[in-house]
C-alpha cells in the first residue's frame, strides 16, 4: 500500500487534487461512457474508479484521513481492495468521453492514469501476466510484443523486397525519423507497405532505424510505467540526433499523437526536443503541393476518430481535410470527432484478452454507428482502432466472414494514389525511396533493406529467424495475394545453406 501511495504523492498535482476533491456524484459522467451504458454494471462507472481513488487519497494523502484512520473514523482501503479493483482501471480505454459530460470538466482519464501508474509502482499490476509482459519485454528488447529488431526488419524487409521495394535505412542527414509504433510492425506490417509506398512515391526524405524499433505506445498508455516510457522517449531524441533528422514522423496511432502531443512533457519534465509530424497532416501536404498524384476513390467509406488523436488532440478536423481530397463517397458516422464512441480497442482494452467478451459486447454501439451509415468501410488513422474495428464488423457480421472492412487511413490514400500513378505511367516512383536515389552501390548496400537482410543472413541466428518467418501467421496472409513471398524466403534458405550447409537444416 505504501509503495502505491507513495507513487500517487508523487505524480499528483494540486489540478488532480482539485479534480478528485470537484467531483459532486451527479453520475453525469456515466452517461457518456460506452462500457457502463451498455452493461448497466456500477463498477464500470467512471465514478467508482474516481471514488476509489479519493478514498486512497483522503485516507493516505491528507492530514484529516490519517488522524482520523488512526481512530478507525475514517474507511481505511487495503491492499486487498487495490487487488479487487484493480481490473476496472483497465476495463477502460481512458478515452475522455466521460469528460464531455461533466459539468465540472473532471479529466476521469487522467485518474485513471494516476491509478494505472501506482499499480505499477508498487508491482501490483505485473500479476497481470499481459502487463507483466509489455514490462519486460520493453524493458529487455524495447519492443513491447517482445519482437527483435531482426524480426521487425527481416518480416518487412521481405514483405518489401518481394514486391521490388526498398526504404532507407539508417541514413544521417535524412528530414524525418520514422518510427512504427509496435502494434504496427507486429500486426499489419503488410498492410503497412502501402505507407511506405506513399512516401516513396512523394519523394519523402525519411529514414528507418534499426536499433529504435517502438514508439513506446504501450509502455505509456497501458503499464503507465513513467520510467521506461521516459527511456523510450529518450531513445527517439537520441537516434533522432544521432541521425541528424530535422523532425520525427508521426505514424498512425493515436495513442502515440497524445503521448507526443501532451504526455511526453510530464514524463520527460521538458517539451520533447524534436517537431512532430503526424503522417496524415504529410499526406495532407503533399497532395495540395502535388507531390503526391490522387484520383478519388469511389470507396463508400466512414470515419471513425480516433479517441486520443481528435477528443485529446484537436486532430479530427485534419482527418476530414484528407478524406475529402481521396474520395467522393465519405459519410459521417453520428455522434462523430470528439463526441464519437471509443474503437474499445486503446490503452489495454483490446491488448488484455480478459477484456474481450465484455469489450465486444460494449462495441454494439460502435457496430450501430458503422452500420447506420450505410458505408462499405470503416477507416481511422490509428493501427488498433483499425484492430478493434475490424474485430467489431466480424463479431457483428457487418462484413463477409474473412473480408477486411476497416481499413488503416493510410490505406484510402494508397487507393486514390495507385490509380493516378497508373495513369501516369509512373508506378515505379514508389520503389525507390528519396534518400536511395542516385546513390553509389556502396552506400545503397549500406542503408538499403537489401543491405540490411544481406547482413542478417551473415548471423548466427539466422536459421531460427528463417524458421519464424516461414511460420508466420502475418506472412502466411501476405502471401494470399503476393505468393511469391514463400519463393523469395526459399531463396534466402538456400543462400543460407550455401555459407553453412548445416544451418538450416
Amino acid at each position: 500500500m505504501q509503495l502505491f501511495v507513495d507513487s500517487l504523492r508523487r505524480n499528483m498535482t494540486a489540478e488532480d487534487v482539485v479534480n478528485l476533491e470537484a467531483c459532486m456524484n451527479c453520475k453525469m459522467c456515466g452517461e457518456a461512457c460506452a462500457w457502463y451504458l451498455v452493461t448497466g454494471d456500477e463498477k464500470l462507472h467512471p465514478t467508482h474508479k474516481t471514488g476509489f481513488l479519493r478514498q486512497i487519497y483522503q485516507r493516505y494523502l491528507t492530514v484529516e484521513g490519517r488522524i482520523g484512520g488512526a481512530l478507525g473514523l475514517v474507511p481505511t482501503p487495503t491492499v486487498a481492495d487495490l487487488k479487487e479493483n484493480m481490473q476496472y482501471f483497465w476495463a477502460c480505454t481512458a478515452c475522455g468521453r466521460c469528460t464531455l459530460a461533466c459539468p465540472s470538466g473532471i479529466s476521469i482519464r487522467r485518474m485513471v492514469r494516476l491509478a494505472r501508474a501506482a499499480y505499477t509502482d508498487s508491482g501490483l499490476s505485473q500479476t497481470n501476466p499481459t502487463i507483466r509482459s509489455i514490462i519486460e519485454n520493453t524493458d529487455r528488447h524495447r519492443h513491447s510484443f517482445g519482437l527483435t529488431a531482426a524480426q521487425v526488419l527481416g518480416r518487412v524487409g521481405l514483405f518489401l523486397r518481394s514486391e521490388g521495394l526498398e526504404v532507407p535505412v539508417n541514413v544521417s542527414g535524412a528530414e524525418l525519423l520514422f518510427v512504427c509504433p509496435a502494434a504496427g510492425n507486429t500486426k499489419i506490417p503488410d498492410y503497412g507497405i502501402k505507407l511506405i509506398k506513399i512516401l516513396n512515391a512523394a519523394g519523402v526524405s525519411y529514414t528507418i532505424s534499426p536499433y529504435v524499433i517502438d514508439t513506446g505506445t504501450e509502455i505509456d498508455h497501458i503499464a503507465v510505467h513513467h520510467n521506461l516510457s521516459k527511456q523510450m522517449l529518450l531513445d527517439w531524441e537520441e537516434e533522432a540526433d544521432r541521425l541528424g533528422v530535422k523532425a520525427i514522423l508521426l505514424v498512425e496511432c493515436g495513442c502515440d499523437t497524445r503521448t507526443l502531443y501532451a504526455e511526453a512533457t510530464e514524463t520527460l519534465g521538458r517539451p520533447f526536443r524534436y517537431p512532430i509530424i503526424s503522417v496524415d497532416s504529410l499526406m495532407l501536404d503533399l497532395i495540395r503541393e502535388g507531390r503526391l498524384p490522387v484520383e478519388k476513390t469511389q470507396l463508400k467509406v466512414t470515419l471513425h476518430d480516433p479517441c486520443y488523436a481528435t477528443r485529446l488532440s484537436g486532430l479530427g478536423d485534419l482527418f476530414r481535410e484528407l478524406l475529402n481530397l481521396v474520395t467522393d463517397n465519405f459519410i459521417e458516422m453520428t455522434p462523430n470527432r470528439e463526441h464519437n464512441y471509443c474503437c474499445n480497442g486503446g490503452a489495454g482494452g483490446m491488448r488484455l484478452p480478459e477484456n474481450t467478451n465484455l469489450r465486444r459486447k460494449i462495441s454494439v454501439l460502435k457496430a450501430n454507428q458503422i452500420r447506420a451509415t450505410g458505408a462499405d468501410y470503416v477507416t481511422s488513422p490509428c493501427v488498433v482502432c483499425t484492430l478493434s474495428l475490424e474485430d467489431t464488423c466480424q463479431t457483428y457480421n457487418l462484413s463477409p466472414t474473412g473480408e477486411r472492412m476497416a481499413l488503416v487511413l493510410f490505406e484510402v490514400v494508397y487507393a486514390a494514389m495507385e490509380p493516378a500513378l497508373a495513369k501516369r505511367g509512373e508506378l515505379d516512383r514508389m520503389r525507390v525511396p528519396a534518400e536511395l536515389r542516385h546513390r553509389d552501390h556502396e552506400f545503397f548496400v549500406a542503408h538499403s533493406i537489401e543491405g540490411q537482410i544481406a547482413t542478417l543472413m551473415q548471423q548466427p541466428d539466422f536459421p531460427a529467424l528463417l524458421e519464424w518467418l516461414e511460420k508466420d501467421d502475418i506472412v502466411k496472409r501476405f502471401s494470399k495475394d503476393h505468393p511469391q513471398v514463400y519463393d523469395l524466403l526459399r531463396s534466402w534458405r538456400e543462400f543460407a545453406m550455401s555459407l553453412d550447409p548445416e544451418c538450416c537444416r
